[in-house]
């Protein structure tokens, strides 16, 4: 095929589609039976924690998945990245649940409510814009239990519950409001009825969960905690042998001992490498020389990404410059020659 025409089907630059998703056997085998416990009536909070580029958006996409397609439950993504207070954070997930439900012919009941706050974008598609005043939104975050039980029983007959991911909280980490908020929050649910089929699903680094604990030693309890960590030799093998097999590649041994190698249990490295081999193999079989190709071009797109810009602006980011060590580390082991090796570009 010509390269121009290729597709690939690795996934560098976001997160893995849930049908793509492969790997973390442990995490969802432990966690899925509370995914369907909580569809049934009985709310359950998850905390996923994990260093940048571990997959914790993947994994809350994958259990989203299973919410809507096997539990119909509506489901709803919050991409929380930036947002510094609970205020900002209420509207967005007030914005996006009308967003979700604004096609539905069951809707109209519950856009009125907030008729008066509503702004339509026909440009994009008529997307909701959610502007309340400040009474409104201090209504809604000091009732924000009750909201999400009154919106569970308005779509109840449609949609069997709600599942909600809160995606990056590291901005809130700041302060003690979310945390004695969302404390509160999950008392209220919790002390409430007991028929309420809701999932709430948390992401941050293993930093910020730190402080939200010490902000609130009581906020640790109300999770069923998930603790991101590298890949496992075995899934990122699986992840490989499976996703060049839709494209009909098949994979000699040696080059995936390198690309099991190189992806160090880091699952950007794993899709930069798969994408970057993707790219060079022109026969359908990867052998030795397309998977070093590959990764040393999946090395220069995680510099750039990632690396390059820390170093422009003087931060040492441990994270981003553990991935070069240990591609430079291996590589220069192996003595592939001047066209494999790593070096810094001065």
């Amino acid at each position: 095929m010509n390269t121009i025409e290729k597709v690939s089907p690795f996934q560098p630059e976001s997160p893995v589609r849930p049908e793509n998703f492969e790997g973390r056997k442990e995490a969802i085998d432990k966690n899925l039976p509370f995914i369907y416990q909580a569809s049934q009536g009985y709310p359950t909070h998850f905390f996923i924690k994990g260093k940048r580029g571990m997959g914790k958006t993947s994994l809350a996409d994958y259990f989203k998945y299973i919410g809507e397609i096997n539990c119909k439950m509506l489901a709803i993504h919050v991409l929380n990245d930036g947002v510094h207070d609970v205020d900002s954070m209420v509207q967005q997930i007030v914005e996006r649940l009308l967003n979700e439900i604004k096609r539905e012919t069951w809707a109209d009941n519950i856009m009125n409510t907030f008729k008066k706050h509503i702004k339509s974008i026909e440009f994009f598609n008529g997307k909701i814009e959610f502007r309340p005043d400040k009474e409104t939104i201090n209504f809604l975050k000091n009732n924000f239990p009750f909201f999400i039980e009154e919106m569970i029983n308005k779509i109840k007959g449609n949609k069997k519950g709600l599942f909600i991911i809160i995606d990056d909280i590291n901005g809130l980490s700041h302060t003690s409001d979310f945390s004695n908020w969302y404390k509160s929050f999950a008392d209220t649910i919790s002390t409430g009825t007991r028929d309420l089929p809701l999932i709430m699903i948390l992401t941050t680094y293993p930093e910020n969960a730190q402080k939200f604990y010490t902000q609130n030693p009581s906020f640790n309890r109300l999770f069923k905690h998930i603790d991101i960590k590298g890949l496992k030799d075995s899934e990122i093998k699986d992840f490989f042998t499976k996703i060049f097999k839709q494209v009909g590649v098949t994979i000699e041994k040696k080059a995936m001992d390198y690309m099991v190698r190189f992806t160090s249990g880091l699952p950007n490295m794993m899709q930069e490498i798969g994408d970057g081999i993707f790219w060079f193999n022109t026969d359908n079989i990867i052998d030795e020389k397309d998977a070093l190709k590959g990764i040393i071009r999946a090395g220069r797109e995680i510099g750039l990404k990632y690396l390059q810009p820390a170093l422009d602006n003087s931060i040492r980011s441990e994270s981003y410059l553990s991935i070069f060590r240990t591609l430079g580390n291996d590589f220069n082991k192996h003595d592939l020659g001047e066209e494999y090796t790593f070096r810094k570009k001065t």
